[in-house]
């Protein structure tokens, strides 16, 4: 059902109303010019074809901007920002968000600022007033935003079922799993604010149970699922579920044909599938992800800017001087290299430019590091900034750093614009936009050491706590890490003999402290016909471990640059024979 929400402006004019019946906006022109905002025009979209809507106004000499949404790639306008000034009686400035992008403000930010804005809804149409050619006011159409399905992997088998896609995400997931493969299934989901139980898809029976919860109130939500399907038996045998924070365990047995539930840039608010005495398949459905706009930090003065959202950041360069950063270009990628300069355009002797590029496409902007500091009335200026990258990398400090220390930062998310004011001199203060990405999957670094033994892996976790080394009379005996996982302490299994002459116990200052190497010795030792462990030694970002046991004949390193270890795994005996790390990056 279509909701109208009232124009904001004048309504001391003629109407206009292109109605709520297209599937969409596929282009916007905006005119305007000292006064305010002064024409628009309006291109839909409905059962694949262009619909023309209306031409309000009259173009006149000034700007003229067009914002353009490719329905194609299923692209829709959410919501739009303006600025109205009753003084004048004229919109000031607009801003539009679809949900894979933001446009650059259009016109000047000048008056009250309003928002046409429906949560979980999509405009459908504009409608407003206009007088002596000129438009005066704007309002929308809102329709609902389908979500996409997302057909099962599995097999038919067994009774259809369908949790249905009126949710706002998934919260907790229950999987009850035996030597079959997957037994059951049950979700649990959320709706404005509150929890809703589902039904259990499958039978219980003699096995395991393990759960995955998914904390909403911190904007985490599910982006996939990948699993295993055997057609031999027709039964799900594993499930693995990604968030846009973190990773579950494999729930079950890696067995049989691997699928995957996706789509990109969206997260999964549904499920449906087949199951009966245990599951069958699993389908999903998904809905896009809104972008997310930090405040500004800095001074209130200025002239205000905003890049809007782009594909990525391909290079930042900083001017600067002993005092403050003067000025801040940017090098965005949206099917080509688009550059945004803000501050001091002229670069003079005392001022220096410097620049972070980053490895495009691969590597994303994560976070961002400033100082501002009041200099006297109306003068607050920018006087730091640093940026980190995915890949663990840090730029140089561009400027002095005192002052008022603030940081840009979403958790899962990559920097993908940047807003803020600035005058003529400096920049003044500064934003920025954020969109979410899917978690990093870790890197099984190769194990080192003997080829006997029993193989184990703990899996992948968000770092490590403590860990517990035993010694033996030939090398090392012993091996058990404690993790963390969230809030949850994670203790991992007995690995080698346990009970070892002596254990040394190494706590990390979890979570600031993360281990990034290991070092580590391995030989062949009186009493074992192959080779074993005989030495390990762990490096964090503030230490080194004492060794334990003694060095010998061969030698190895565990070690990524700008990753941190996040799992063991390796082979035992009575001795540590092998041992390799998961990692992942420290941004991570």
């Amino acid at each position: 059902m279509a909701q109208k929400l009232e124009a904001i402006g004048s309504t001391n004019g003629f109407t206009f109303d292109d109605g709520s019946d297209h599937d969409g906006v596929s282009k916007i022109f905006v005119g305007g010019g000292l006064q305010g905002i002064l024409y628009m025009e309006f291109e839909y979209v409905r059962s694949g074809q262009l619909k023309f809507g209306s031409l309000v106004g009259r173009r006149h000499r000034g700007f003229i901007e067009t914002f353009e949404i490719n329905h194609v790639k299923k692209e829709h306008l959410e919501s739009v920002e303006g600025y109205y000034d009753h003084q004048s009686g004229y919109i000031q400035g607009l801003q539009f968000k679809t949900n894979f992008r933001v446009s650059e403000l259009i016109g000047y930010e000048k008056g009250n600022k309003f928002t046409l804005e429906v949560k979980g809804k999509k405009i459908s149409g504009f409608h407003g007033y206009m007088r002596k050619r000129n438009i005066i006011s704007l309002g929308a159409h809102f329709t609902m935003i389908l979500p996409s399905r997302l057909d099962v992997k599995g097999g038919m088998g067994g009774h259809q079922w369908d949790d249905g896609a009126n949710h706002d995400g998934v919260t907790k997931i229950h999987v009850r799993g035996g030597f079959e493969g997957i037994q059951y299934i049950k979700f649990n989901y959320v709706k404005n604010g509150e929890t809703q139980d589902g039904p259990i898809h499958g039978i219980s029976g003699n096995g395991f149970t393990q759960t995955f919860e998914i904390n909403h109130l911190n904007d985490e939500h599910l982006v996939y699922v990948e699993g295993y399907y055997d057609d031999a038996s027709g039964v799900i045998q594993a499930l693995q579920f990604k968030t846009n924070l973190k990773t579950s365990d494999v729930l079950g047995y890696e067995k049989g044909k691997k699928f995957l539930l996706a789509d990109k840039g969206k997260k999964i608010i549904g499920f449906h599938g087949y199951a009966d005495k245990n599951l069958n398949s699993l389908g999903a459905y998904f809905t896009t992800v809104s972008l997310a706009k930090s405040e500004r930090h800095g001074g209130s003065e200025g002239i205000y800017w905003d890049d809007g959202v782009f594909e990525s950041i391909r290079t930042v360069y900083v001017s600067y001087d002993t005092t403050n950063v003067k000025s801040i270009t940017f090098h965005y990628h949206n099917r080509t290299v688009i550059e945004r300069q803000h501050g001091w355009q002229t670069i003079q002797d005392d001022v220096e430019e410097e620049e972070f590029e980053l490895d495009y496409p691969n590597e994303v902007i994560t976070y961002v590091e400033g100082t501002f500091k009041r200099f006297g009335p109306g003068k607050t200026r920018v006087t730091s900034l640093i940026f980190k990258s995915s890949e663990g990398r840090t730029s140089p400090t561009f400027g002095v750093v005192y002052g008022t220390k603030f940081v840009l930062e979403k958790k899962g998310c990559a920097v993908v614009g940047f807003h803020g004011r600035h005058d003529e001199r400096d920049l003044v203060s500064i934003g920025a936009y954020f969109s979410p990405m899917p978690p990093p999957n870790a890197e099984k670094l190769r194990a080192q050491g003997g080829l006997r033994g029993e193989s184990w892996d703990d899996g992948v976790f968000d770092g490590v706590r403590k860990l517990y080394v035993g010694q033996g009379d030939n090398g090392v005996a012993f091996l058990k890490v404690v993790y963390g996982r969230d809030t949850r302490i994670v203790i991992g299994e007995d690995h080698g003999n346990a009970t070892p002459l002596e254990v040394k116990e190494f706590e990390l200052e979890y979570p600031s402290e993360y281990i990034t190497a290991v070092d580590g010795c391995y030989d062949k030792v009186i009493g074992s016909a192959v080779e074993v462990i005989t030495m390990l030694r762990f490096t964090t970002n503030k230490r080194t471990s004492i060794p334990v046991g003694f060095e010998s004949a061969s030698s190895f390193l565990l070690y990524k640059d700008g990753f941190k270890i996040v799992g063991f795994h390796g082979k035992s005996s009575n001795l540590i024979n092998q041992l390799g790390v998961h990692v992942l990056p420290f941004t991570y």
